[in-house]
């Protein structure tokens, strides 16, 4: 008889292996949309980069926030948050912006 599957605990699949023993393994959970967007802006943009559009997105901040407004300073500070607020800071000196 086996037992319900627990909502909490980790999805599951039984798996033979080749000398014939079977095993569960792990699925891996669905990465959130953040990390993949994250991912595909470190693989195709410098910190540079991902610094000055971050400082665009900011001059805009403090305008009457319609709501495309608040998705651009959402995005600024999710690349604020991304590269960190020193390194921003850093990376803006070095741009001079």
């Amino acid at each position: 008889m086996s037992k319900p599957h627990d909502e909490t605990s980790p999805k599951t699949y039984k798996h033979t292996r080749s000398d014939g023993t079977n095993v569960r393994v792990s699925v891996p959970e669905d990465p959130k949309p953040e990390e993949l967007l994250a991912d595909a802006i470190r693989d195709n943009l410098s910190p540079h980069g991902v610094a000055l559009i971050a400082a665009k997105c900011a001059l805009r901040h403090g305008k009457p926030e319609p709501p495309i407004e608040r998705e651009i300073a959402w995005f600024g500070e999710f690349l604020i948050d991304l590269l960190g607020t020193d390194e921003y800071e850093r990376l803006c000196d070095e741009l001079g912006l």
